[in-house]
């Protein structure tokens, strides 16, 4: 007989204490615990690697619980996440059932993160590297349909599951009884067909989250935040993916390119009061805004300053008939 199979996602050496608890709480309901470390992941003998067959074995799970802790963990070979944060967002993806525990003086550290973050000057006290806190962000920012919870004990985060799986097993069978009362006759399937049946139910949201998921680098990439707050927009919030978005955006606020070189481009505005210097470091190879992190690194690569008023006029760029 199937059984519900649950797959728990965390680093591992800091977190090793709190995932053997978890396995046996799994094991006692009679669910089935799907974890790396204990040869439960089916790796590939071909072109896959080790860590695509972590996300491959998470897509054939019913469950995943995801658990955040001090350590950032082994990067993944997207570059800026961590393989445990890549999990969750394959979870997201696959539209699986998910429980997020992030511990808690983590938690609580990541509120003056959030108050700081703009600084460039925060310094994380419990955790090893600023990503957390970033990845931390993007989850508040964007997973509304999952539970995210701090917890201090595995006894705490026990006894959160224990009352969640009981909640799904409660509205399955709610849903069962209102399909007997209207077709007449009794007929409960199997506990683990029954939370598959729920887990496609839920599925209902999958192409608004999906945008949303792929939207989260862009939306609070560190460079576009740079561009804004040098131009005035405080308040304000822009999208751009590339080179391409991001010039018609510059345009729009009334600049023109009036210099490029293999290093940097120069805008002006067509007033001739402002300039906008880019680095050519921000793009990638295909053209498309880089992900990058680090505050000083992008305070250099953009530049932002008022020209002297002798220069308001320039009539390389201010081709309009004068105010008089």
């Amino acid at each position: 007989m199937a059984i519900p199979r649950v797959f728990i996602s965390s680093t591992f050496y800091d977190l090793r204490h709190v995932r053997n608890d978890l396995e046996e709480f799994v094991k006692g309901l009679g669910y089935e615990p799907v974890m790396h470390d204990k040869g439960k992941v089916a790796y590939a003998q071909g072109s896959e690697t080790l860590e695509e067959s972590c996300y491959t074995e998470l897509s054939t799970c019913d469950i995943v619980v995801c658990i955040i802790g001090n350590k950032f963990g082994t990067e993944s070979s997207d570059g800026n996440y961590s393989i445990t944060m890549h999990e969750l967002q394959t979870a997201m993806k696959e539209n699986k059932i998910i429980y997020v525990f992030i511990q808690k003086d983590v938690f609580i550290e990541n509120g003056t993160y959030i108050a700081n973050k703009d600084t460039g000057s925060f310094k994380p006290a419990f955790v090893d590297d600023i990503r957390v806190h970033e990845f931390i962000l993007e989850i508040k920012n964007n997973i509304k349909n999952y539970p995210t919870q701090p917890f201090d004990s595995i006894s705490e985060l026990i006894g959160f599951l224990r009352l969640q799986f009981a909640g799904l097993f409660q509205r399955l069978l709610s849903q069962q009884a209102a399909q007997t009362d209207s077709k007449t006759y009794y007929d409960i399937k199997e506990v683990s067909d029954t939370i598959r049946l729920l887990v496609a139910e839920l599925s209902d949201e999958k192409g608004e989250f999906f945008r949303k998921l792929e939207g989260t680098i862009y939306s609070t990439n560190a460079v576009i935040r740079e561009i804004a707050k040098k131009m005035g927009l405080n308040k304000a919030t822009f999208f751009a993916k590339d080179r391409d978005a991001l010039e018609e955006f510059i345009q729009a606020m009334g600049f023109v390119e009036t210099e490029a070189s293999p290093f940097d481009v120069v805008y002006k505005r067509v007033d001739g009061r402002f300039s906008l210097t880019i680095s050519e470091d921000i793009f990638d190879e295909q053209d498309n805004i880089k992900d990058i992190r680090n505050h000083d690194r992008i305070s250099k690569m953009i530049q932002y300053k008022e020209l002297e008023r002798t220069n308001f006029l320039d009539t390389d760029i201010y081709n309009g008939d004068l105010p008089f």
